[in-house]
């Protein structure tokens, strides 16, 4: 294992802590209670060995993370050189340390600390000579602005996925222009495009939906790679992540760069179809995403990838074993939004302006319910443990008026008329 995967892996262990608090699905009274009955445990680390953590450490990954992503969690290269002679072993572990810990330190804050601990003496050792150190061996902190940017390439097919929408163009229908928006899923080692389509609307709705149908076709990403748009940085799409068992990771902001290939995927296929059609033709958006599925499958998918010496269905089938596949039944499962509902006086609930019928025994109380933003024909109510109690339906008012009421006998209800 090379130092990068090394690095990695620390950082997916790091996540795996703190996911249940970044996606508010942790138990505990707190997200503070939440780390401190992680810190209470021992876990097992990438390595092997079992380990404790912190309470600090955890709190830092967890701001880090939400900063940054995954990138704010992976531990930092240092070029350990130019130590000066005058500092011990314990100074030198004492300021390493202290960086790891609080990283926004200062060398004059970090020299008071080595002074008061007894691991320098004031009289032998100067400040500019900690500070010296800390800047020769790379614990400087950076510049706001730096960036810093490495080439990367996941090993195997389905260990991270990329996702990004590009604008596409305008199409005519039904005697009105529609402006279109492409979603498209990259599998980073193979390059194949595990699901593209063309929708009217650039939403989170649109972007879970085609994430739904890539998983179906093609199985589970270990990671999925976005950037900072509100269609992939919401709850919704945390809470599924973590249902299935991905980790979700979030580029630097305005830095597209970082999700090359999949802006390299979109230029081909802008270039190689996109551009080189007559888009009059097209006269609904089932016709647009017909052409696009027979170009990424006929041209795309076969065709010789530069990078892979070899198409981009070669190199996934090559990992083929090591996919994760999820029934149908089970994924919409995972991709049902939630949503906290007060029933009213006559049984009914409203969701994005439609009406539905529930069991009278919940009449004004709130209950939980999930739905397919995509399917709203039925609902669902689940319990505080996770159960399905009922399904639920759209109100039918005219069905409901011809339902027969028991009549009643007036002779034998008391009291005159």
């Amino acid at each position: 294992m090379d130092k990068e995967e090394k690095f990695q892996q620390i950082a997916l262990f790091r996540y795996s802590l703190i996911a249940p608090a970044v996606v508010g699905t942790f138990e505990s009274p707190s997200r503070t209670q939440y780390f401190r009955n992680i810190a209470a445990k021992k876990h097992k680390g990438p390595d092997g060995r079992h380990i404790s953590v912190t309470c600090a450490s955890l709190e830092r990954w967890y701001y880090d993370y939400m900063k940054s992503g995954l990138p704010g969690i992976t531990p930092k290269e240092r070029i350990d050189c130019g130590r000066a002679r005058v500092l011990s072993a314990g100074a030198v572990e004492m300021i390493c340390g202290l960086k790891e810990d609080f990283p926004y330190i200062t060398g004059k804050a970090i020299y008071g600390k080595l002074v008061e601990g007894g691991a320098i003496n004031a009289a032998e050792t100067s400040l500019s000579t900690v500070q010296r150190y800390i800047r020769n061996n790379g614990l400087k902190r950076p510049a706001e602005n730096a960036q810093e940017m490495k080439a990367f390439e996941m090993e195997f097919a389905n260990d991270c996925w990329q996702a990004d929408t590009s604008q596409g163009p305008v199409i005519k229908s039904s005697g009105r222009k529609h402006q279109t928006f492409l979603i498209s899923f990259l599998d980073d080692a193979s390059r194949l495009i595990t699901h593209a389509q063309f929708y009217l609307n650039d939403n989170a709705v649109n972007m879970q939906d085609s994430f739904k149908q890539a998983i179906a076709k093609f199985g589970i990403p270990k990671m999925l790679f976005v950037d900072n748009g509100k269609s992939y940085d919401n709850q919704q799409l945390q809470l599924i992540c973590a249902s299935i068992g991905i980790v979700l990771v979030h580029s630097r902001p305005y830095v597209a760069t970082s999700r090359g290939k999949i802006e390299r995927a979109f230029r081909t296929i802008k270039d190689g179809w996109m551009n080189a059609i007559d888009w009059d033709t097209f006269t609904s958006l089932d016709d647009v995403n017909a052409s696009l599925s027979a170009f990424l499958s006929e041209r795309y998918t076969n065709s010789n990838h530069s990078s892979l010496n070899c198409t981009p269905k070669e190199r996934f089938l090559r990992d083929y074993d090591r996919i994760r596949y999820i029934p149908v039944v089970e994924l919409d499962f995972h991709f049902l939004h939630r949503k906290e509902c007060r029933v009213t006086n006559v049984s009914t609930i409203k969701l994005l302006g439609t009406e539905y019928e529930t069991p009278q025994i919940y009449i004004g109380t709130k209950i939980k319910i999930r739905f397919l933003p995509t399917d709203l024909s039925e609902l669902f109510i689940f319990s505080d443990d996770n159960k399905l109690l009922h399904t639920i339906r759209p109100v039918k008012k005219v069905e409901n008026s011809k339902i027969k009421r028991a009549s009643i006998d007036y002779t034998k209800a008391g009291g005159a008329l």
